[in-house]
């Protein structure tokens, strides 16, 4: 019962109310003294709490000695109360916007993300505002599926993607073709041997899978904008809006795109 007095409590019933109406939906209609014994609450506080279920719709209320009280349809009542938090969550997010200051984001570049929702509602944001161009790479094909609104999103504006997966085996992932240009290129290709050129030193940082923070991904906007998603016991972010670092970081994914011998959406280069 305390799963679903919490749950009923999130939906916006005050402790006592959800301690109420969940007894009465268990039981069936039944006298206060029996609703109080089944949920905990004090005797005292018992009639005060099932008056406001009545007078909010939730209880029926039968007359006469003693009074008996019935829990109207969970569907009903769920339903309701579902509806209030939404219509409250609407009516915060107006009342907020209309409180908002001048806003101060574009002038600080760099923003740092905690938790995996954060990112990839970011990751979304960089996607809704992209003008020519979508650049990302992973080092995790099943990271990819986290972000499947983000490309979607994209293609939305008439843009397709290119997508380019960094892993150790040759595979073909069906679920991913239809994100945008998907390419597969081995880690090798990225970290084994000396490093020849500045990209190359570039990406070597970038991808390196030892030390504290593993990049797991990087998602460009028009080379304005770039979301790198690291972990650190967790998922995290780094949304950099300084124009030289998404150019660089744009550019290093290009390098290996240009060095895929095969520019299909399912094979590895063959060099």
């Amino acid at each position: 019962m305390e799963e679903l007095v919490e749950r009923l409590m999130k939906l916006g019933l005050k402790e006592y109310e959800a301690r109420a109406y969940a007894s009465l939906v268990i039981i069936g209609p039944a006298k206060a003294s029996e609703i109080a014994r089944e949920s905990g609450i004090p005797r005292p506080r018992v009639y005060d709490v099932l008056k406001k279920l009545h007078e909010r719709g939730f209880v029926d209320v039968s007359e006469g000695n003693p009074t008996y009280f019935r829990a109207i349809e969970p569907e009903k009542v769920i339903a309701s109360l579902r509806d209030e938090y939404i219509r409250s969550a609407e009516e915060a997010i107006i009342m907020l916007k209309s409180y908002e200051r001048e806003r101060r984001e574009d002038w600080l570049p760099v923003w740092y993300l905690q938790g995996e929702w954060s990112v990839v509602n970011r990751a979304e944001e960089l996607a809704e505002k992209t003008e020519e161009e979508f650049v990302a790479t992973f080092m995790e094909p099943t990271l990819v599926l986290k972000f499947r609104r983000v490309f979607e999103r994209v293609r939305e504006r008439g843009i397709n993607p290119k997508i380019l997966i960094i892993t150790k085996k040759v595979f073909r992932e069906s679920r991913l073709e239809n994100l945008g240009e998907v390419y597969y290129l081995p880690i090798s290709k990225v970290l084994d041997g000396e490093p020849g050129n500045f990209m190359e030193t570039a990406a070597r940082v970038l991808f390196s899978t030892s030390g504290r923070y593993l990049v797991r991904g990087i998602l460009i906007r028009d080379s304005r904008e770039s979301l790198l998603v690291y972990e650190e016991g967790g998922i995290k972010g780094i949304l950099v809006k300084i124009p030289f670092i998404p150019v660089i970081e744009r550019e290093v994914v290009e390098y290996y795109l240009r060095k895929l011998d095969d520019r299909s959406s399912t094979c590895f280069s063959k060099t």
